[in-house]
């Protein structure tokens, strides 16, 4: 935070002057519970929509990985296949 930005209620406010910031502090100090409240349970939404997309990404790659592993093995049977083909010529 810049020294002329100050948080207020969950925002940040601009004061240009010295004595703004000094009140603004003041009134903040008188107000922390509420804002250590609003900021727990902002950052406990927070967890909660990172953590449903981290899941999300998990299963995502879980399938992705069964997608190439299908794909690989029927790369690979298909060059066997096609090399054992030439051979018997």
């Amino acid at each position: 935070m810049s020294e002329n930005a100050v948080r207020q209620n969950g925002q940040l406010v601009r004061n240009d002057s010295l004595y703004g910031i000094s009140n603004i502090d003041t009134t903040i100090e008188g107000t922390s519970d509420d804002l250590t409240v609003v900021d727990a349970a902002s950052l406990r939404r927070q967890i909660i929509k990172l953590n449903r997309r981290l899941q999300l990404l998990e299963e995502e790659n879980k399938e992705r990985a069964k997608r190439e592993m299908v794909m690989y093995s029927i790369t690979v049977a298909f060059w066997l296949l096609n090399s054992w083909l030439w051979f018997r010529r």
